[in-house]
């Protein structure tokens, strides 16, 4: 539950995007795994919300990542 992710600029009556993750110790890394693919010439956001944790136990520091999906 510390994992958004949202096509900006979606109605808000829009479903959700159904994504899958998982935690890579070896490449200290997250893959997200959509359900279906992006729609072109949108604008995605990956939040990392507070309270996660690092591979050591550490808080991560909340970030943001936006993209656009081309065409």
């Amino acid at each position: 539950g510390r994992i958004r992710v949202g096509v900006l600029g979606a109605p808000p009556d829009s479903p959700p995007l159904e994504f899958a993750h998982s935690y890579d110790a070896a490449n200290r890394a997250i893959e997200i795994t959509f359900a279906q693919p992006l729609e072109r010439f949108r604008t995605i956001r990956v939040e990392l919300l507070d309270g996660l944790e690092a591979f050591d136990g550490g808080p991560l520091v909340p970030w943001t990542l936006t993209f656009s999906v081309g065409g």
